[in-house]
């Protein structure tokens, strides 16, 4: 009845996704992971604290452009895996492993994010009608929780953008000598 509200399975494969895939069978990134404690450092240290958000108007405009900005590169990466789908039909069934997989961690990471911007804009959005001070400044638990979801959000950009340039890199074969995964080496005399 309520399938179309279930996110859980957005956040269990964002949290698969906070694996390390080197090894068979993967295991958990743990710095990953425990960065998720990051987001509730900043809660309780703006909650505990008694920060504010100054500008919550700016904040609320941010995260709404970052949600439709993830939504798009995720429409645009269910295209690219629908690609490589095609390609292993054509190629060795394993060349792609490693690329699908980076993909499949990516969207994933891409709609938890959507998401948490959805929560953000909502929670800055209460928050700014029910806890602003005179000057505009957004306090409290309304801040607290707004900034602690922002932070998260962070996070996940800063996990998507090695991953999207890994799969560019691997699904395009990129040269080395442009490949950012390669460094220079010395020139010999």
């Amino acid at each position: 009845m309520f399938s179309r509200f279930n996110f859980i399975p957005v956040l269990r494969g964002h949290w698969k996704g906070l694996t390390d895939g080197r090894y068979t069978p993967p295991r958990p990134d743990v710095a990953a992971r425990l960065s998720l404690g990051v987001p509730i450092l900043v809660f309780l240290l703006m909650w505990l604290r008694g920060g504010h958000l100054s500008t919550p108007g700016a904040l609320l405009t941010g995260v709404a452009l970052l949600a439709g900005g993830m939504l798009s590169a995720f429409t645009h990466l269910s295209t690219l895996r629908l690609k490589v789908k095609e390609w292993v039909g054509f190629s060795d069934v394993s060349r792609y492993e490693v690329e699908k997989g980076m993909l499949d961690e990516t969207a994933a990471h891409l709609l938890t994010g959507s998401l948490l911007c959805a929560l953000d804009a909502a929670t800055l959005v209460v928050g700014m009608n029910v806890s602003v001070t005179k000057d505009g400044h957004l306090y409290g638990f309304w801040a607290a929780v707004a900034a602690a979801i922002s932070s998260y959000v962070l996070i996940i950009f800063i996990f998507l953008v090695p991953r999207l340039y890994s799969a560019y890199v691997e699904i395009n074969d990129v040269s080395p000598e442009l490949s950012g995964f390669v460094g220079r080496r010395k020139k010999r005399r």
